[in-house]
């Protein structure tokens, strides 16, 4: 699965919010290295990366909304 086709679920959750596509893309990037470090199978780090940043994504902004804050911080 290319990481284009990864990203638009992040891409989906995150509109609205202040993350830009460069914040994500770096996001991620971070995450794949946290994952990589002392893996040794790394055929899913890019599809658990890309789940945990959506999961990041999506606590903040539904925690940014519950305070009335209509836009999510940076994570």
């Amino acid at each position: 699965m290319s990481r284009d086709r990864l990203l638009v679920p992040l891409l989906e959750i995150a509109r609205g919010t202040d993350l830009s596509e460069d914040d994500l893309t770096r996001m991620v990037g971070d995450e794949i290295s946290r994952l990589s470090v002392g893996a040794r199978v790394h055929d899913y780090i890019q599809v658990i990366a890309v789940k945990r940043v959506c999961d990041k994504v999506r606590h903040s902004a539904s925690h940014d909304r519950a305070g009335g804050n209509h836009h999510a911080r940076q994570v």
